[in-house]
C-alpha cells in the first residue's frame, strides 16, 4: 500500500502535521498549540492514535455474561465481586494510547506500538499495603509492511485472523512521565542494541483481529499476544481456531473506522524506499533525492531534508511542483532560518496549481510563511499572510489572527 511520493503527497495534504519552530498545527484534529523544538533522528513524532476513550474491553464471566469498560479489560469474576485491591482494578490490561510511528532501521522503514497504561507497585507486596500508581508503556518494533495484514483491503466482516508482527525488538519502561524524548529515546536505544549485536530479541508480539459486523453495528475486535519468536507459537498464535479460544474470552474493540483510520494514517506517512532510492554516484534522480528528503524530514533530520531538496533541485531547477518548496520551507523555519524559509514559500506560492485537488495545500504556504515572518517580529507581515490564508479557506489561521492581530 505504499506509494511514490508525488502521490502520496497529494493524499495528506501540505503535511498532516505542520511543524514550524515552536508551532505545531495538527489540521486532523483541528488545534493549535505551541512547542519547542525536538529532534527525532530516528522515531517519527505520533503517526496515529487510539487513546482510552475510543476503546472497550470485555472479559467473559465465570457464568458466561460478557462485562465491558471503557479503557479496561475487567477481570473474569466481576459480575459476582467488585475488585477490592489496587493491582485487580487494574484489570487484565488497560490502554491510556495505543500510537504508531515509524523508525528507520538503516534505510529500512520499520513501525513502532506503543502501549501506554495504568501500573503500579506495593512497597509491601505481601501484605498489599502502600500501593504507589503510575504509568509505563510497552513498544513493539516491526517491518512497516506488516500494517497492511492488520487491515487487509479485501477483508471481511465476522472473520478472525492473527499477524505474526516478527518483532525486531521490543522494551518496556515502568513509571514514567510523559516527559518530551522518553519514548523516542528508549525505541532508539534498543534498535541500536540489536543492530550492533549486542542483543538478541527473542520477544514477539502477535497481533489478533476480528472485524464484527451485526446490521448496522460494525466494529473491529482485537487481542495484544506477548510471546516468543518460536515458529510453532506464531503457528499455534496465528491460526483461526486458537484465536476462537483466545478472543471469545477477552479483547479489545472499537469502531470499525478508528481502528481503520489507526492503520491507514501510519501507513500514509510511508514511502516507497526500495531497492535502488536512496540517492548514490549512479543512482541521483530528482524524484530519488526529493523522496528521500521527505523520508528525513518526517523523522525530523531537517538538516538532512534540506540537503536532499537542495540536491534535488539542482537536478530539475525547473519543477512546477511546488510541494518541494513547502517542504524545504517548513524544513528551514523548524531550523529557525526564517528569511530562507519565505523565499521557500514565496517560491511555492508562484507556483499556482492546475490541479483543483492541490488548492488546499497551496494555500497553506501563506498560513506557513506568517508564521515565519511572525518569528522575524515582523508582525503586519504575519498577519497579512495570515488573513490571506484565511480568506483562501485555511480556517485555523483564525486563531493566530485573533491573538496577535487588530
Amino acid at each position: 500500500m505504499t506509494k511514490m511520493i508525488s502521490s502520496t503527497i497529494k493524499s495528506w495534504g501540505l503535511l498532516t502535521l505542520f511543524v514550524l519552530s515552536g508551532f505545531i498545527v495538527n489540521a486532523q484534529y483541528g488545534y493549535v498549540h505551541m512547542e519547542g523544538e525536538t529532534d527525532f533522528s530516528n522515531v517519527s513524532p505520533i503517526l496515529s492514535e487510539i487513546d482510552r476513550g475510543q476503546i472497550m474491553g470485555w472479559a467473559l464471566q465465570d457464568n458466561g455474561a460478557w462485562i465491558s469498560e471503557k479503557g479496561r479489560i475487567p477481570l473474569s469474576f466481576e459480575n459476582k465481586e467488585k475488585p477490592q485491591t489496587e493491582r485487580e482494578k487494574l484489570g487484565q490490561d488497560n490502554i491510556i494510547s495505543l500510537q504508531l510511528r515509524r523508525v528507520m532501521v538503516g534505510s529500512e522503514q520499520y513501525m513502532a506500538l506503543i502501549h501506554i497504561y495504568y501500573d503500579g507497585d506495593y512497597e509491601f507486596p505481601i501484605l498489599q499495603e502502600g500501593w504507589t500508581k503510575f504509568k509505563s508503556f510497552d513498544f513493539y518494533v516491526f517491518k512497516a509492511n506488516k500494517l497492511e495484514e492488520l487491515f487487509p483491503e479485501d477483508f471481511e466482516y465476522n472473520t478472525k485472523w492473527g499477524v505474526n508482527l516478527n518483532t525486531f525488538t521490543r522494551g518496556t519502561v515502568r513509571d514514567f512521565e510523559q516527559d518530551k524524548g522518553l519514548i523516542e529515546d528508549e525505541i532508539k536505544k534498543a534498535v541500536l542494541l540489536v543492530e550492533k549485536g549486542e542483543v538478541v530479541n527473542n520477544w514477539n508480539l502477535v497481533f489478533g483481529i476480528n472485524p464484527v459486523k451485526n446490521g448496522e453495528d460494525v466494529g473491529v475486535r482485537f487481542k495484544l499476544v506477548k510471546t516468543f519468536r518460536k515458529d510453532y507459537l506464531v503457528d499455534y498464535y496465528t491460526n483461526e481456531q486458537t484465536w476462537e479460544m483466545n478472543i471469545n474470552r477477552s479483547y479489545w474493540e472499537v469502531r470499525t473506522n478508528i481502528f481503520k483510520s489507526f492503520v491507514q494514517d501510519a501507513q500514509e506517512y510511508l514511502i516507497d524506499i526500495d531497492e535502488g532510492l536512496i540517492p548514490t554516484s549512479h543512482d541521483s534522480t530528482y524524484q530519488n533525492y526529493y523522496n528521500w528528503g521527505v523520508v528525513r524530514y518526517q523523522m525530523g533530520d531537517y538538516t538532512s531534508a534540506i540537503t536532499y531538496f537542495k540536491k534535488a533541485l539542482n537536478k530539475n531547477p525547473d519543477t512546477e511542483d511546488f510541494m518541494i518548496y513547502s517542504f524545504r520551507g517548513n524544513a528551514y523555519s523548524k531550523k529557525e532560518l526564517y528569511n530562507d524559509a519565505i523565499s521557500d514559500f514565496d517560491h511555492a506560492l508562484s507556483l499556482q496549481p492546475k490541479d483543483i485537488m492541490d488548492y488546499s495545500n497551496w494555500v497553506r504556504n501563506y498560513f506557513n510563511r506568517g508564521v515565519a515572518k511572525f518569528y522575524l517580529n515582523d508582525l503586519g507581515g504575519a498577519c497579512k499572510d495570515w488573513n490571506k490564508s484565511l480568506e483562501l479557506g485555511f480556517g485555523q489561521a483564525h486563531d493566530y489572527i485573533m491573538e496577535y492581530c487588530e
